[in-house]
């Protein structure tokens, strides 16, 4: 592997806009399984007679409000979940105005812990929340801290994420688009690029550089300057901490 970090430390380095695309596995580190992984959520879901694509729904939200409630309340509410070395990496290049930003896959709200301030979050994030009715907005604090299911309208509070059966929204893949369009280096961290929007996304970037870094393999790995296979928080801490050329 030390090529390879030879090779990407050189790159961050000649990079000055840098554009991360990250998926499930840079969070697998801060202790959020991938949602297929959800500590046993598919064989529990199967025992209940609903599938987990249906529970993240906006049909299920629509059918039965309180089991939506329950469920995300269950599942989704990450409250000792933090940010691990690759986000704050990412964070760090943007602060030192080196990186456009990220552009997430993840709703964990991560990347903004960190630091981040340029994300584009393609599936929106937990750390927001708001009533279906009167649209007024909650952060997850308030809703974790005071236990709030209801707005003050009766209505039921839903995270600010993209369900099951919804629209992507169109300004933030405009913004994501643009980055792309913009970066000279493109860094995808723990995504597969099997299915969109990742997969149409990644083909409006045109610059010098496209770095993965993921467990697997993925349809554009061909087209990359480098490709690592590695565990990627060992790899970002190498870079991190200024490693890379001691190899």
């Amino acid at each position: 592997m030390e090529h390879e970090l030879r090779r990407f430390s050189s790159i961050m380095d000649e990079s000055r806009r840098t554009v991360f695309f990250t998926g499930a596995g840079v969070s697998v580190k801060s202790g959020i399984p991938d949602f297929r992984s959800m500590g046993g959520l598919f064989d529990e879901i199967s025992r209940a007679g609903h599938s987990p694509e249906y529970l993240l729904s906006i049909e299920h939200l629509r059918d039965d409000p309180e089991s939506f409630i329950h469920f995300y309340r269950k599942r989704l509410m990450l409250a000792d979940k933090a940010p691990n070395i690759v986000h704050d990496f990412i964070a760090h290049e943007e602060m030192a105005g080196r990186s456009l930003g990220v552009i997430t896959q993840n709703i964990d709200g991560l990347h903004h812990d960190a630091g981040s301030r340029n994300v584009d979050e393609l599936h929106g994030s937990l750390n927001r929340f708001y009533c279906i009715s009167c649209s007024r907005e909650y952060p997850k604090q308030d809703v974790m801290a005071k236990d709030i299911a209801h707005c003050a309208c009766g209505s039921v509070i839903r995270p600010d994420i993209v369900l099951y059966g919804e629209m992507l929204d169109e300004t933030v893949i405009n913004s994501a688009i643009d980055k792309l369009a913009k970066a000279d280096t493109l860094v995808v961290m723990g995504s597969s690029l099997l299915v969109n929007p990742a997969a149409f996304l990644i083909t409006y970037f045109n610059g010098s550089h496209l770095v993965i870094l993921n467990r697997d393999d993925t349809p554009f790995d061909a087209e990359a300057d480098l490709v690592i296979n590695e565990d990627m928080t060992e790899v970002i801490e190498k870079i991190y901490n200024n490693e890379g050329d001691n190899i």
